[in-house]
């Protein structure tokens, strides 16, 4: 016999299963129709990238997303095909390491973590910010601890795209992170102050001159012997934050990191 402690929760289940017959969601990733699982399975990865996109993915498409993992270069986070050995840095930052000293993202771009991504910025579906948002929370929380950065900043977006967009993926990504006092968001932290070509399809070289001089500091002095994150949805050739890396330690901050959602191969 049920008792009266019980029934809320018995309740809550019956409706949420008449929700699920009624209207079942529609997956992003394959179109399919599926019942919102609310059960997920058990993992041992400490991001939680399968909860987090339950409601707007099936669960096959949910399992079809790859973690970062090392060996991965130790400073700028990409991910080796060999999947032996050590962590070390590559090629790229051998040459010329940049201004940021350390990046790293949750993911691998590709499959339904891309799917979520593109469908953020270029489908308008935002309610996708606040769970990958979450998922890259817990990147940050795996790579760092809370007292290492001062201040976190969204990589900004051209007040020409912004209006166009109508938001800046990437501060929505980290406006509700529940971060101490002392740690702090500031949104408008960097200017872009030109408009500048796509990156994509742009090589590693011609990325760096388009995004050249692009950045500056909104408010000279504000990152001065502070320890900023920048955050953004992908990384590929790190260009555009070791643009922005460049800007903040102009104005004197002691270093940058970097965490993205996704990491290009």
């Amino acid at each position: 016999m049920l008792s009266l402690t019980t029934l809320p929760g018995v309740f809550q289940r019956l409706l949420h299963g008449m929700g699920d017959a009624l209207f079942p969601a529609k997956c992003l990733g394959c179109g399919r129709l599926f019942k919102h699982d609310r059960e997920t399975p058990p993992t041992s990865n400490p991001i939680g990238f399968s909860a987090a996109m339950a409601p707007h993915f099936c669960l096959h498409c949910r399992d079809r997303w790859t973690a970062v993992a090392s060996p991965l270069c130790s400073r700028c986070g990409l991910v080796f095909s060999s999947r032996e050995g050590e962590d070390h840095l590559c090629g790229r930052c051998l040459d010329g390491p940049g201004a940021f000293i350390r990046a790293r993202a949750a993911g691998i771009y590709d499959n339904t973590l891309k799917a979520a991504i593109h469908a953020l910025k270029f489908k308008d579906k935002v309610s996708l910010a606040n769970p990958l948002g979450r998922v890259l929370f817990d990147a940050f929380l795996h790579y760092w601890t809370v007292g290492e950065v001062d201040v976190v900043a969204p990589v900004p977006l051209h007040r020409q795209r912004f209006r166009q967009r109508g938001f800046n993926q990437a501060y929505l990504l980290v406006r509700r992170w529940a971060l101490p006092e002392e740690t702090v968001i500031i949104r408008d932290l960097l200017v872009r102050t030109r408009a500048t070509a796509p990156q994509t399809g742009l090589d590693r070289q011609q990325r760096r001159i388009n995004i050249r001089n692009a950045f500056s500091v909104n408010r000279r002095g504000q990152t001065a012997g502070k320890r900023v994150l920048m955050v953004d949805d992908v990384l590929t050739t790190g260009a555009t934050v070791d643009a922005c890396s460049n800007a903040l330690m102009r104005d004197g901050a002691e270093r940058v990191d970097v965490l993205t959602l996704a990491r290009a191969l």
